[in-house]
């Protein structure tokens, strides 16, 4: 077994060498395969991972094979440079004054640097031109619709009567491979309701769009069956956003919008109800948050400057008596704010704030400047900010299926730019 693996691997390698943009692809494709994980050596590592990993050896081979031959070679992009160059020096100093570096500094490499590299260093490089940017956002797509009807088929054997009656990661032989928390699947769909609108863009017929339409309605359902919190709330953000928008430059759908958000109000509103109930009896839920804060709170005060060091933040939970009593093992940060603020210090949340400014910045000069002219840009912006705000609430926060999405926006506004610097000058882009 272990040989045929290890035959696989290579032959997958040698494909990702010579057609790098095939493995951008599958990349796209694999981003919720985060609950089926490969064993090795007392490592275990994710699939959608193991697909990164290859592709960026095979991306970087295949750059210095063009640079042995003397082939005509790109300049290679580094998006987000500056940035994530902070936060990254940030978090490796609070690496080298933790008190378990090694593992810290595994965590540090495995995760920040492993997802620049893998997630956006690589891909932003393969992606060369609007047409590659676009199938691998109509694999993205396709990936979350997967997710999305992986949740519904998950409600087959539920017990409707069953306060946790809900869509949720779907079980496959024993296997989850989107993961078996309901908030894993919830993100993802976060993002794909949004590139719904985008896929209909790209369609021509009435009928594809009546389609891509329903597809919208159903994932909104099926974000709201989840029945998670930090869904449901990203959800209405991004609806209250995309409608706003969309009554500011269509004076003539301001009544058809009013009107269909109060059906879908009127619709939905049993479900506030199972919700309320739900929250009753997921008491437990709200309280192991609540203690986590306090981890955060706690270990900031003991280091303020650098925090605890990268990966360390489920170590001070594991220390922490009244969590263990109550809930036993120990987890990670529901919430990249706690997340950071204990791991990397003050410090780090700064430099973490500034990505996420620095994002916030570029996606409101796009949309100022292209929509509604560019009228896929701004279920862009909402699908990946969907995703980004959900890490408030979840633990996704240095996960390919948060970031992939977010170097797709950056370089359609790239491409955007590229095409109308003639008329206008003063570009979004930001290098």
């Amino acid at each position: 077994m272990l040989e045929i693996l290890i035959l696989l691997t290579i032959l997958i390698f040698v494909l990702f060498t010579i057609l790098p943009k095939i493995g951008l692809y599958i990349l796209a494709l694999s981003l919720p395969l985060i609950g089926i994980e490969l064993s090795l050596y007392n490592l275990s590592i994710p699939i959608v991972d193991l697909i990164a990993v290859t592709l960026l050896l095979a991306f970087f081979l295949n750059y210095l094979i063009s640079l042995v031959s003397k082939n005509k070679v790109n300049k290679l992009s580094w998006p987000f440079l500056v940035p994530f160059a902070i936060f990254l020096l940030i978090s490796f100093l609070s690496v080298i004054f933790s008190g378990n570096f090694s593992d810290s500094l595994y965590y540090f490499l495995r995760w920040l640097v492993f997802l620049y590299l893998a997630y956006i260093v690589v891909p932003a490089n393969i992606i060369k031109n609007p047409k590659i940017l676009k199938t691998t956002i109509v694999m993205v797509f396709i990936s979350s619709l997967v997710v999305l009807f992986g949740g519904f088929l998950s409600l087959y054997g539920q017990d409707i009567y069953d306060s946790f009656f809900r869509l949720q990661g779907i079980n496959i032989s024993g296997f989850f491979p989107f993961g078996r928390n309901h908030n894993l699947i919830a993100e993802f769909l976060n993002i794909g309701v949004f590139l719904t609108l985008i896929i209909r863009e790209f369609l021509k017929s009435q009928r594809e769009k009546n389609l891509a339409d329903v597809l919208f309605v159903l994932f909104t359902f099926g974000i709201i069956l989840t029945f998670s919190r930090a869904a449901w709330i990203t959800l209405i953000l991004q609806l209250i956003v995309y409608l706003g928008f969309k009554a500011y430059y269509k004076k003539r759908e301001r009544i058809p919008i009013v009107l269909i958000s109060l059906l879908f109000l009127i619709i939905i509103s049993p479900l506030f109800f199972r919700m309320e109930r739900l929250q009753d009896a997921n008491i437990g839920s709200t309280q192991s948050r609540v203690l986590l804060n306090n981890v955060a709170i706690n270990a900031v005060k003991e280091k303020p400057i650098l925090g605890h060091g990268s990966g360390e933040f489920i170590n001070l939970v594991d220390k922490d008596i009244r969590f263990r009593a109550q809930h036993g093992e120990a987890i990670d940060a529901h919430g990249v704010l706690a997340k950071v603020l204990a791991e990397s210090g003050i410090f780090g949340l700064v430099a973490w704030l500034f990505i996420v400014l620095y994002l916030f910045k570029i996606t409101v000069l796009a949309i100022k400047r292209y929509y509604p002219k560019i009228s896929w840009i701004l279920p862009l912006c909402l699908a990946v900010w969907g995703g980004l705000f959900f890490q408030l609430f979840n633990t996704s926060y240095f996960k390919g299926k948060v970031w992939l999405p977010i170097l797709l926006l950056f370089l359609a506004i790239k491409f955007l730019d590229e095409k109308y610097v003639k008329k206008n000058k003063n570009t979004t882009y930001i290098t």
